[in-house]
């Protein structure tokens, strides 16, 4: 492993689309073109991509990891193709009490909005494709409020589920709602969990792997489909890494590559920033 190599930089999503009428959390959904461009932007600026677990067996300098919490269908639908035009395969954490349920709604996430599930095929069919299937425990739930009996059951049986449905038992877990606390670190450890990401950003540039706690990575969430909402990731973006390339040049380089028929402009097009 080499001794400088920085935390790969971790990019959370949960849903690819637009959000529908009635939706009270609208900053779970990215538009596709958003996605498009993040991606465009991280390979202007040099990125590659891997999931979560290669980008720590293998590290390499600027790697990029595209992470999805839930396990949505539309990540499927809506995500993969736009993923696999930049080589981007994706490790999505799943909720494996609600795998292949098509009206799915979590009362204590505050969202009343249904929502289709991926199925254990699909899942197989996204790790075919080189995705990363992780935990995100059995049901979405805050772990920090349960106690260690409980939350060892969910953990586990979220790790049996996978293991038993595709076949490999998860290195990989996401916090729900990100809350978690020494006693979740402990167990996802001891059931052979390598790496867990938070909700929480980097605090300042990324770090390098040997000084991370890699069960407590940071990540970097962007969603939305306004004009504020490129700058948005564009400026996360550029406040996890270090400082080298311009915003303007990469930025200008990244924008042609999503929206030609604009020449230099470096902002999307219209019917990306009217309401």
């Amino acid at each position: 492993m080499h001794q400088n190599t920085l935390c790969p930089l971790i990019l959370g999503l949960h849903r690819i689309g637009y959000p529908p009428k009635g939706a009270a959390i609208r900053g779970l959904f990215t538009s596709p073109k958003l996605l498009r461009f993040e991606l465009a932007f991280l390979k202007s600026l040099g990125y590659r991509f891997s999931t979560l677990t290669e980008a720590f067996l293998f590290p390499q300098p600027k790697t990029a990891v595209i992470t999805f919490d839930d396990g949505y269908r539309d990540n499927l639908i809506a995500a993969e193709s736009i993923l696999s035009e930049f080589q981007a395969p994706a490790t999505v954490f799943v909720i494996t009490s609600d795998i292949g349920k098509k009206s799915v709604v979590w009362e204590e996430a505050g969202e009343k909005l249904p929502a289709a599930m991926l199925s254990w095929d699909e899942l197989k069919k996204l790790k075919a494709l080189g995705w990363e299937i992780g935990s995100h425990s059995h049901q979405h739930v805050h772990h920090n409020r349960l106690n260690e009996k409980q939350q060892r059951l969910l953990i586990a049986d979220s790790i049996e589920a996978i293991a038993k449905n595709i076949g490999e038992r998860p290195k990989t877990f996401a916090y729900p709602y990100g809350a978690y606390d020494l006693t979740t670190k402990r167990i996802i450890r001891e059931l052979g969990i390598h790496y867990a990401v938070t909700t929480r950003p980097p605090a300042g540039a990324l770090q390098e792997i040997n000084n991370l706690d890699k069960l407590e990575l940071p990540r970097i969430a962007f969603g939305g489909r306004h004009l504020l909402h490129y700058l948005r990731a564009i400026n996360k973006t550029r406040a996890a890494i270090k400082p080298g390339n311009t915003i303007f040049s990469s930025f200008s380089v990244g924008t042609r590559a999503i929206f030609p028929n604009f020449g230099k402009s470096p902002f999307p097009a219209r019917d990306e920033i009217v309401p």
